[in-house]
């Protein structure tokens, strides 16, 4: 059952993995804390993914629309939230200048390799005086965390996970705002060593099974590190029956984070103000 008492067959496959998800509750819940007020108000989601951040934004109220530039992630967020999603470019917002009071973008901006042109159009479609939510990882490089990444090969360097870039530091990040027009209002961190290095290594394990099942043809992964479908989940239905059962283990393990709260996180999230307002 879920947390609302639905057979967990009832839902979809988005939310379901979701029940089992490590990182992903710690990224939903960093999003809403620090979601400025959306009542009433015109929303752009970039950054969608398959839909979840999606199905959990558009429950807080206003009207939101949602884009990505991928079109498995398009679709499956079709699927999950109904209409008002977009495939879009990575090089432009195809919206009228000054459109939305709020936007969000949420963990793609390291993949964009003209992150500043994007950003600026990001900045472009916000009203004046519109709140400004970025999230991204904030690839420090000296951290043991990212040692672990480096040696599973998901930096940059390496290509991991397409990432043109491996995050943005607080420093680069409140630059890269108040160099296209935002004032600042905070910078803050989530996901510490724990359950970081605890995901890439789950990513890890992903990533080698889809790959072999990727030599029969069959399967349809993004990044070779995530289902892009109930087809695709179902194919690796042994493994995830598996990672099901020792899911309350890991998820205790992930609990150690509290045990070094004096540390910072290895993901960030940002809110600024579009000046002028």
């Amino acid at each position: 059952m879920n947390d609302n008492g639905r057979p967990l067959a009832a839902e979809h496959w988005q939310l379901q993995l979701y029940r089992r998800s490590l990182k992903k509750k710690k990224t939903v819940r960093a999003l809403l804390d620090h979601l400025p007020p959306v009542q009433g108000r015109l929303c752009l989601e970039v950054g969608c993914g398959t839909g979840l951040t999606s199905h959990f934004l558009r429950q807080q109220g206003g009207t939101w629309i949602s884009c990505d530039f991928e079109r498995d992630h398009a679709r499956s967020a079709r699927e999950l939230v109904g209409d008002r999603i977009l495939q879009i470019s990575d090089r432009s917002v195809p919206f009228r200048s000054a459109s939305f009071d709020v936007v969000a973008a949420i963990n793609f901006l390291e993949h964009i390799e003209d992150d500043e042109t994007f950003f600026a159009e990001m900045v472009r479609v916000l009203k004046p005086g519109g709140d400004f939510l970025f999230m991204a990882p904030k690839g420090e490089t000296g951290r043991p965390g990212f040692a672990l990444k480096r040696v599973l090969g998901f930096t940059a360097d390496r290509e991991g996970f397409g990432h043109a870039r491996d995050g943005y530091p607080p420093a680069r990040t409140r630059a890269l705002m108040q160099r296209h027009g935002l004032e600042v209002q905070g910078i803050e961190d989530y996901c510490r060593l724990f359950t970081e290095s605890l995901e890439d290594l789950l990513n890890y394990a992903y990533h080698r099974k889809s790959m072999q099942v990727k030599e029969t043809k069959e399967q349809d992964f993004h990044g070779d590190t995530a289902p892009m479908s109930a087809e695709a989940l179902n194919k690796v239905g042994t493994a995830y029956k598996l990672y099901s059962a020792v899911y309350p283990a890991l998820r205790a393990w992930t609990m150690l984070d509290h045990l070094i709260p004096f540390t910072s996180g290895y993901m960030m999230v940002a809110r600024g103000r579009k000046k002028g307002g």
